[in-house]
């Protein structure tokens, strides 16, 4: 008789309105996930299901009164809330990680449609030949219309005796930026949605390197990087000496800033050379000159906060390197796209250590 006296016990006395409530709410989850097989992905059917599961055996039975017990949770001074309590909180983790998971897939899935599309359409058009064994000048630019045509009239039509040919990569730009780059000679290709600049660098960097250009240099669109310097970082990768010629304000001039970003700078720059063990003097300059044929070898994933990740992947692969000294002058036009100063900060950090621990 004792089985039947634990089944008897499994269920509990009297169906309570909370409980009630409980099986209702867990046969409204099935139904709509039934409903929905064929617009859901069969994951969340079957994550979905086993939730209706979960709470129709909680408020149905006693099973989960059986199992605080087990974890010692007793009924008494409210140790069996926060058995409950546990138990949601770790479910509530992994659903977290799930989703996470899940936003970096499409994420990855969102870049690789954005870059697929413009290598489509930057082979239909037929640039590819015009940057052959040149010197590629990247330029991504967002809502840049002020200060685009002036920078694309200071490149140099060679640097140490290369030609050159210029790729303005339009990151979802609604102030007529692509329009004008274009006006002033250059070949543009485009978001349609604003990703940020690392995602624009990195379709960039893909249709310089597929189109065989010999060395890729970028630089920003607002006037900060000077067309003038070009060749201070393009001899020492032309030579043969390095792979990749970072600039450094450091090592040159810069305008003085905001007192906190400076500061910031200084503390980065130091915790990356730590963290790498390489002296690094201005890791968040984007004024480069790199050989192209490297570039495949870099895994690039930050969409905004993209200078530290660069440097970092080319010392951890061991990709030979030196920083130059240039000047960095204030924006020409308009207002930093950057984050303020605390948000800055942590994703410039962020983008550090994921870059290091990849």
């Amino acid at each position: 008789m004792e089985p039947l006296v634990l089944q008897a016990n499994l269920f509990p006395p009297e169906l309570t309105a909370i409980r009630i409530v409980g099986l209702a709410i867990a046969a409204a989850i099935a139904a709509f996930a039934i409903a929905r097989r064929r617009a859901l992905r069969n994951i969340d059917v079957i994550i979905l299901l086993a939730i209706a599961l979960g709470l129709a055996i909680v408020a149905g039975t006693q099973l989960l009164d059986a199992v605080l017990s087990a974890f010692s949770f007793q009924r008494s001074n409210g140790t069996r809330i926060v058995g409950v309590a546990v138990f949601a909180i770790l479910i509530l983790l992994l659903l977290v990680i799930r989703a996470l998971s899940q936003s970096s897939r499409i994420t990855r899935e969102l870049s690789g449609v954005l870059e697929g599309l413009a290598w489509e359409q930057f082979r239909v058009d037929g640039h590819p030949e015009q940057f052959r064994d040149k010197v590629g000048v990247l330029i991504p630019a967002y809502n840049e219309a002020d200060s685009i045509g002036w920078v694309l009239d200071r490149i140099p039509p060679a640097v140490c005796g290369v030609e050159t040919a210029v790729l303005v990569v339009d990151d979802g730009s609604r102030d007529g930026t692509p329009e004008i780059a274009a006006e002033h000679g250059a070949v543009v290709a485009r978001h349609l949605i604003n990703r940020g600049g690392g995602a624009a660098l990195r379709t960039g960097y893909r249709l310089m390197s597929d189109s065989g250009a010999s060395i890729v240099v970028t630089l920003d669109a607002d006037g900060q990087h000077l067309p003038s310097q070009m060749e201070r970082l393009v001899e020492p990768v032309l030579s043969g000496e390095v792979a990749i010629a970072h600039g450094s304000r450091v090592l040159g001039e810069s305008e003085s800033g905001h007192y906190a970003r400076e500061l910031g700078i200084v503390f980065f720059n130091r915790m990356v050379s730590l963290m790498t063990r390489t002296k690094v003097s201005d890791c968040s300059n984007g004024y480069r000159a790199v050989r192209a044929d490297v570039l495949p070898q870099l895994v690039l994933r930050q969409e905004q906060f993209h200078t530290s990740e660069f440097l970092i992947e080319a010392i951890k692969r061991g990709i030979p390197a030196k920083e130059v000294p240039v000047t960095v002058a204030s924006r020409m036009h308009g207002h930093s796209k950057k984050p303020a100063v605390v948000r800055y900060g942590l994703g410039f950090a962020n983008a550090i250590v994921r870059a290091w621990l990849r």
